[in-house]
């Protein structure tokens, strides 16, 4: 005999491999592994802000495991990440500098804090409703919506 062989159909292992028909309870540690409820709390904790830091450690975290999809989501989050953290810094810079130099700077630095917080939420609200539906993304690449 070449191949393996099992005394039980296809259908049994289909059958016991679902858990003779009984449905799994909701598990709130299912939040803490790679998947779409972990990538939607990663856009929720992201539309908080101050909890960004914790949505990127779990996009690091659960880079690799996981196939094409998962990937995707996760490298969209980092880069909606990386956009919050450098338009909010090189805002925040605009104003600093703007104190003393100029108000036409603070201005500036406070459009592109707003404009920032504004992008990072589309891409958030972007993310949350293709993950819900487990749909993949247009483009995980982009830097924009």
């Amino acid at each position: 005999m070449t191949g393996l062989r099992s005394r039980h159909t296809a259908s049994e292992q289909e059958h016991r491999a679902a858990g003779d028909g009984k449905q799994k309870a909701f598990s709130p540690f299912g939040l803490f592994r790679p998947g779409s409820a972990n990538i939607c709390l990663c856009h929720l904790l992201v539309l908080t802000i101050l909890l960004s830091p914790i949505a990127l450690a779990f996009a690091i975290l659960y880079a690799e495991p996981g196939g094409r999809w998962l990937q995707a989501h996760y490298h969209y989050l980092r880069t909606t990440i990386a956009l919050l953290v450098i338009g909010i810094g090189t805002g925040g810079l605009m104003i600093l500098l703007g104190a003393s130099i100029s108000s036409a700077l603070m201005l500036a630095g406070l459009g592109l804090c707003a404009t920032t917080v504004l992008l990072s939420y589309a891409r958030s609200l972007l993310g949350f409703c293709s993950a819900l539906r487990g749909s993949p993304l247009r483009n995980h690449r982009s830097y924009f919506i």
